[in-house]
């Protein structure tokens, strides 16, 4: 877990950084530290808990950037918001809504 959030990070950072653009930097920085902050009041390992499917997604980012086709980076980019943005709010809603035990 703990070499997979290194890694987010890590991409996550070089793309703002590669994009050279002021608004997606302080956008990703001000994402990673409300991910932190879920970590620090017990959502670590729940949250974004696909993982292999972000592994997969950051792929498709990457190839798209590598290939220059913005609208495809784009997309993907997009897609990968989307579902780890569903992801927060699956943990979300099962933690406020889900009998406890």
């Amino acid at each position: 877990e703990d070499l997979f959030n290194q890694g987010d990070d890590t991409f996550h950072t070089a793309i703002a950084t590669a994009s050279h653009n002021m608004f997606l930097q302080i956008a990703v920085r001000e994402a990673r530290r409300l991910q932190a902050q879920s970590s620090l009041i017990g959502m670590r390992g729940s949250v974004g808990g696909h993982a292999a499917k972000a592994v997969e997604e950051h792929d498709a980012i990457y190839q798209a950037i590598r290939a220059g086709d913005p609208e495809a980076a784009a997309h993907a980019a997009a897609t990968h918001i989307d579902n780890t943005l569903d992801d927060y709010r699956r943990e979300i809603q099962q933690r406020l809504f889900s009998p406890s035990g």
